[in-house]
């Protein structure tokens, strides 16, 4: 039997802190450590982040909607929004962001998160459909 929470923010970046504490509390009552929760964490806010800033261009008033779908061996967190989709290079876009300590410019934060996300989640899939973009990120639970 599964458990599914819904939660629907609006596209502000301030409002990413109380889903990453709703699904904080989900994740509470799993058998994930606390490193891996953090890491959970990293990756849910990330991808909200990415759909207010990316999709809706940083404009307030747009809906990102937050399904996390919870059973005995897995957790399953979908944020979808209506806005731009990503682009499939993107997507497909598996090279790591190369940092070079000699260089300053390489040191920059922007466009390593979902190659944080593929590295830190199970499975990674994303998927636009009749204008709504869904990405969707599974985390396998310890028996």
């Amino acid at each position: 039997m599964s458990q599914l929470l819904k939660l629907e923010i609006d596209s502000q970046l301030s409002n990413t802190t109380l889903v990453a504490m709703a699904v904080r509390g989900v994740c509470a009552m799993t058998t994930l450590s606390p490193v891996e929760i953090n890491r959970l964490e990293l990756c849910l806010v990330e991808i909200v982040n990415n759909a207010i800033e990316h999709a809706y261009e940083n404009k307030a008033g747009y809906p990102v909607e937050i399904c996390v779908d919870l059973d005995k061996t897995m957790m399953n967190i979908a944020v979808s929004d209506w806005g731009q989709s990503i682009p499939d290079e993107v997507i497909q876009d598996k090279a790591e962001v190369a940092v070079d300590p000699e260089y300053p410019e390489t040191w920059l934060c922007s466009g390593r998160g979902l190659h944080i996300v593929n590295k830190l989640m199970d499975q990674v899939s994303y998927e636009s459909d009749q204008g709504k973009n869904s990405f969707t990120m599974k985390k396998e639970l310890r028996h």
